[in-house]
């Protein structure tokens, strides 16, 4: 079967694939599920249905793209509570990457087995067939990201003195996605620079191409944060540098950083598989003659600069975003399937890890959980091995141990943590319900003040219109005048433990004087203005 043919049957499997997913967790309520769904959603929303509607309702450290891409669909009440198709943009934004994946793989290796294994590993990630299904923007930023990767490859390649718009496009639209894009954005950079210095490519192309891939990133970065700056005082850039008051236990310990994403990163993208682009990863650096050509792979792994950088200063950051690295352990898992050698290799790693894990997790004092496959993948892998060294098939046996690994994995803590996260404030949930309900009952058209970092799921959840609220994101104006006099600009104050309104109600318990508690939980408070 040709490569033309796979790589079409490659999209039609990742399409399928997106769209049972899709279905499922549609069926299931669970697309919007997600706080950032929500929050996603919402930003979207409040361009055009706010007290203060602009482009600034943005605030500012959501980046543009999505919200941009998603305006036009949350125009409709349907689109914007259902999250149908902003949802459906993530399913085919998943199908692409499953395509690029292999398209890539095929690229550098030559092999149709090596790509169809790095497509296999993308499209059968539990976690990333969660996400996939959500309006969140990990999906579109991933397929950015190969699409630029696969781009940048093919103009390094290309003869004569084009210029690489293409690339920089994409890499662009990377940047306006995701924070991990100026990153990647960096990373390009740096590789032009390795082309200008080796003389991989001739210098003047090089500076040429340094040229484009500025301008196209710099001015639309420039223009969002300009006026974000300009309108709000704020930008995310402030914000990281004041640091925060309580930061995580990783602040400012850089190797305990590195394993604490190692960890998150095993979780999301499984350890059989991360395994196998370890090994990948050393025959990149051994195999001196391709590296140079193979050089932009190392673009895919730049999301973990972020990642251990957020970490390295004291914020928490979230599982799902180490989703992202899933197609650096794809792409250089394939390396491994495309030498007879390194299969083999490959294979007895695999196995041995395999057999190692559950003796771990069973050894006391170390915090390993066995998990659904910590006896049923060992033996299943010993089987699969002994078949494979019989029938020489290893190219075949190491992706299904792979998917086996991400299905039935050994560890408790591998086994969908993507949904764990996505469910991990359900403990709240009826509280929400109890302050929805209330004001569903007896609101009465006056303005509720809530502290939207916080709160944004309560209310996209409530049915109300954004208008309804004033809050502390996209121009706090109305917020500022509502701080200084609430009885004068609203008449509900909710406020939830640790929020900016119970922090203000902590430090002056007379400034809700004109207001009584309506609803009173573990959680919540909310109060309403006397008559």
């Amino acid at each position: 079967m040709g490569n033309k043919k796979v790589s079409r049957l490659i999209f039609v499997a990742g399409l399928v694939t997106g769209a049972v997913c899709f279905i499922y967790y549609y069926a299931h309520q669970l697309t919007v599920a997600h706080y950032d769904a929500k929050a996603h959603l919402l930003v979207a929303r409040r361009i055009v249905d706010s007290l203060e509607p602009g482009y600034a309702q943005m605030g500012a450290h959501w980046l543009p793209l999505i919200h941009l891409i998603y305006l036009p669909l949350v125009l409709f009440e349907s689109q914007y509570r259902s999250g149908l198709l902003p949802s459906l943009i993530s399913v085919v934004s998943f199908a692409v990457s499953v395509w690029l994946t292999y398209r890539i793989s095929y690229r550098v290796t030559g092999s149709i087995a090596s790509g169809a294994f790095a497509a296999v590993i993308l499209m059968a990630n539990p976690n990333l067939g969660y996400l996939q299904s959500c309006p969140l923007t990990e999906p579109l930023y991933m397929m950015l990201l190969l699409l630029g990767v696969d781009s940048l490859i093919s103009w390094r390649e290309s003869d004569g003195q084009s210029l690489p718009w293409v690339a920089a496009t994409w890499v662009s639209l990377g940047a306006l996605c995701r924070y991990e894009g100026w990153f990647v954005a960096a990373g390009v950079f740096l590789l032009l620079l390795y082309d200008f210095l080796t003389g991989y490519q001739p210098r003047r192309r090089v500076v040429r191409a340094a040229a484009v891939f500025f301008s196209v990133f710099i001015i639309p970065a420039a223009a969002h944060f300009g006026y974000i700056y300009y309108r709000l005082g704020d930008v995310f850039f402030l914000r990281v540098a004041q640091g925060r008051a309580d930061p995580y236990v990783t602040f400012k310990r850089p190797l305990l950083s590195f394993v604490y994403h190692l960890g998150e990163l095993s979780q999301m993208a499984a350890l059989i598989p991360l395994a196998v682009a370890a090994f990948g990863l050393i025959i990149f650096f051994r195999q001196r003659k391709e590296l140079r050509y193979r050089a932009p792979l190392l673009l895919l792994w730049l999301p973990s600069v972020i990642n251990i950088a957020a970490l390295y200063w004291g914020l928490i950051y979230r599982l799902r975003y180490s989703v992202l690295l899933i197609p650096a352990v794809a792409v250089f898992g394939s390396l491994a399937v495309n030498s007879r050698m390194a299969k083999k290799r490959a294979f007895l790693a695999v196995l041995l890890i395999m057999m190692i894990l559950p003796w771990l997790s069973w050894f006391y004092g170390i915090k390993l959980r066995p998990g659904p496959g910590a006896v049923l993948l060992p033996a299943t892998g010993l089987i699969l091995f002994l078949i494979a060294r019989s029938k020489r098939h290893y190219e075949w046996m190491l992706p299904l141990v792979c998917v086996l690994g991400m299905q039935i994995p050994p560890l408790a803590r591998e086994n969908r943590p993507m949904m764990a996260e996505t469910l991990e404030h359900e403990f709240i949930e009826p509280e929400r319900a109890q302050v929805m309900q209330y004001i569903g009952r007896n609101y009465d058209g006056t303005k509720i003040l809530i502290d939207m970092g916080r709160q944004a799921p309560l209310v996209y959840d409530s049915g109300l219109n954004v208008r309804e609220f004033i809050y502390n994101e996209g121009g706090e104006k109305l917020w500022h005048r509502a701080l200084n006099n609430p009885a004068g600009e609203v008449g509900w104050l909710c406020s939830e433990n640790g929020d900016a309104i119970s922090k203000k109600l902590e430090v002056d318990p007379e400034w809700a004087a004109g207001y009584s508690l309506a609803l009173k939980t573990e959680h919540f408070r909310l109060y309403r203005l006397k008559e």
